[in-house]
């Protein structure tokens, strides 16, 4: 709600974490589609993926350092699907693997990517 608000009033875009999203819905309990769904269209700007950790007593956290997990990978193919064409940016700031390894994760999200657009393409027409 706070972010709804915010966006309204400072009639702004955004940058949408997918990944914090996914984190929060896990740490929070709440369906991460739901929260997507309530994002107006027109706000959205960017996204933006990356990695988390998962401490031993299961708390998720947002930090950059990780390949992307499965579920945010399935997450940023449903906002693509309802957002349609908008820039995505992969972001890794500590923890780099090898080239090759970085650059499948690059392949996977682009994939995703035109997968999505696909959808919004045919969820508009119709």
């Amino acid at each position: 709600d706070f972010l709804l608000e915010v966006l309204e009033a400072a009639d702004c875009g955004l940058l949408l974490d997918v990944n914090n999203v996914y984190v929060n819905s896990i740490n929070h309990g709440f369906d991460p589609r739901l929260y997507i769904d309530r994002i107006p269209r027109e706000r959205v700007l960017q996204i933006h993926v990356a990695g988390h950790m998962t401490r031993p007593d299961g708390l998720i956290i947002d930090t950059h350092g990780e390949g992307v997990c499965e579920g945010v990978f399935e997450l940023l193919g449903y906002t693509i699907a309802r957002f349609g064409r908008v820039p995505v940016l992969l972001e890794r700031d500590h923890n780099f693997p090898a080239l090759d390894e970085l650059l499948g994760e690059v392949r996977a999200l682009t994939a995703i990517y035109e997968r999505g657009v696909s959808e919004f393409d045919v969820g508009s027409a119709a």
